[in-house]
């Protein structure tokens, strides 16, 4: 098992600290136009600067803070599509196969494990750019670092007051290709439609939808096969719905009670860019309208048919955490 991936994925149901090593993307000044190989791979796509970090309740306003001044900076970046900062609120039972009495029973253990403070705020960041080359240029890990870090730090109770550990909780960042993409209109798979797609993201909408990252890791000499098999996957979860002939074909809303389900509202695969030895990670990256929605696509007979050559290659996960979106920012 590759000890790098497992600390930063295993930490769901815990507080304890990530250990993943930091991806640092730099400043290089390379042409947004050039197909840069990395990990054996050419990335032509557009790419995200991805993160998941952890906030304890106490720092939250001043990391509310950074976070606005984060979007103000990187928002006038050349080649910035978006980004959305999302709280993790509960993790997907029907995922791991648990029996459908179990359906929704961990939908808001984050949310809860706040509020009995036991647990701290975890976040996702998605920083959205149309290329590589223009996402290194732009030098987030160091607009990060600035940021973020004075508000990572580890909090604990002495004596009835709160004392701020030195030093700062580590961070999983990592940069990932979007490889395929999906809505209500269609599937997407060239650089112009998924450029289109990043750009204005789903949840920026009004909505209250939940998004679900299905977080995964396949051995890299897998990679190339994963990739063909990941494509009808896709489509399968977001294109199905149950039942199927509502009169805007969207499906029904999903509840505890029920198995339908209304179809995803987007749905995305992203491929880790670079690795430090296998396996690679992948993302995948859907936005529900509740729930009960996708939950109940699981217990779907044309998904798990969908879904088990896939996950047979999978060496590491499913993890599939929920998440709320906090903020949504697109470019100026």
């Amino acid at each position: 098992m590759n000890p790098r991936f497992s600390a930063t994925r295993r930490h769901m149901l815990a507080a304890a600290p990530v250990l993943g090593a930091a991806l640092v993307v730099g400043t290089t000044g390379a042409s947004a136009d050039v197909a840069h190989p990395t990990g054996g791979h050419m990335v032509t796509g557009p790419v995200t600067f991805y993160a998941e970090l952890r906030v304890m309740p106490s720092l939250k306003t001043g990391f509310d803070v950074a976070m606005q001044n984060f979007a103000g900076r990187v928002r006038t970046e050349p080649g910035f599509l978006s980004a959305t900062l999302k709280q993790m609120s509960g993790e997907s039972t029907m995922v791991k196969n648990y029996p459908e009495p179990y359906k929704g029973a961990l939908a808001n253990a984050y949310l809860d494990g706040v509020q009995a403070h036991t647990l701290p705020l975890f976040y996702s960041l998605f920083v959205r750019f149309a290329s590589l080359g223009e996402l290194q240029a732009a030098g987030i890990d160091a607009v990060f670092d600035q940021l973020f870090l004075p508000h990572l730090h580890p909090v604990s109770t002495k004596d009835g007051q709160a004392i701020s550990d030195s030093a700062p909780m580590a961070v999983y960042r990592r940069v990932f290709e979007t490889r395929v993409a999906g809505d209500r209109h269609g599937i997407y798979r060239n650089r112009e439609e998924l450029l289109r797609f990043l750009r204005q993201p789903a949840d920026a909408g009004p909505g209250n939808w939940v998004t679900v990252g299905n977080h995964v890791s396949v051995a890299e000499a897998r990679v190339p096969e994963f990739d063909v098999r990941i494509g009808p996957l896709l489509e399968v979860a977001q294109q199905t719905c149950q039942p199927e002939d509502t009169a805007d074909g969207s499906g029904m809303p999903g509840s505890r009670d029920n198995r339908f389900y209304r179809k995803a509202i987007s749905t995305e695969i992203l491929r880790e860019v670079g690795t430090d030895g296998s396996p690679r990670a992948y993302l995948m990256h859907g936005i529900w309208e509740s729930v009960w929605d996708h939950e109940n696509s699981h217990l779907d007979a044309r998904f798990k048919a969908a879904a088990a050559p896939v996950g047979a290659m999978v060496e590491i996960g499913p993890v599939e955490p929920f998440y709320l979106t906090r903020l949504s920012v697109s470019a100026a």
